[in-house]
């Protein structure tokens, strides 16, 4: 195999889309979706027009990798959190702290998942989809970890507590919550914790009389 510079073709191809992904991060949380064109991200990654398709195939697609590779990093996290021996519940925070987190540890992926790729199109919609299923299988597998009643549809039911703690966090990056980090991961806690003691078979017994 020939190479350049040290590196083969295929390395440098390589290097020219993690460029192209940087770039395309940056100019997203910079100035936003819609105002960011595949020109601009040719010319801040510092590279030639040709090089734009040979590893995507329209913004949309770029956007949907930066999508696919911030939800591969965040579920990875979460699922080695949840694969501690520490109790239920405090999985369970170390989960929703971990996706919460995001927009203060790293701000440009915060808004490019949160907001950003709202605006891409079906490439990118398919793309969060994907990540909202494999991050509501974890939720899943820590709510089957109890006595289910059997009217409850956990697949369903994490679905809904992803969901909800997505968009409680969008309120927070968006300004609409007021409140701290450990207050919002608080409230997603109470959300699961609600959750959970509903899926308890016991449960439907209480408050009759």
């Amino acid at each position: 195999m020939r190479t350049y510079g040290g590196a083969t073709a295929e390395q440098r191809a390589s290097l020219r889309r993690r460029r192209l992904m940087e770039s395309g991060l940056e100019l997203f949380a910079g100035r936003g979706y819609a105002h960011t064109s595949i020109s601009a991200v040719l010319r801040h990654a510092g590279l030639k027009d040709r090089y734009f398709a040979e590893s995507f195939s329209s913004l949309d697609d770029l956007m949907a990798a930066l999508v696919r590779e911030i939800y591969e990093e965040q579920i990875a996290r979460c699922a080695e959190a949840i694969r501690t021996d520490q109790p239920l519940r405090d999985r369970a925070r170390n989960m929703i702290d971990i996706v919460v987190g995001l927009p203060l540890e790293d701000p440009e992926k915060g808004r490019v998942k949160l907001t950003e790729s709202l605006g891409a199109g079906p490439v990118t919609a398919r793309e969060r989809r994907l990540g909202l299923r494999r991050m509501s299988g974890l939720v899943d597998s820590l709510l089957r970890e109890r006595p289910l009643d059997p009217r409850i549809d956990t697949a369903a039911l994490s679905v809904a507590v992803v969901g909800a703690i997505g968009e409680m966090s969008l309120s927070w990056f968006s300004g609409v919550l007021d409140v701290s980090r450990e207050d919002l991961v608080d409230q997603g806690l109470f959300l699961f914790e609600a959750i959970t003691e509903h899926t308890s078979p016991t449960s439907r017994h209480h408050g009759s009389g």
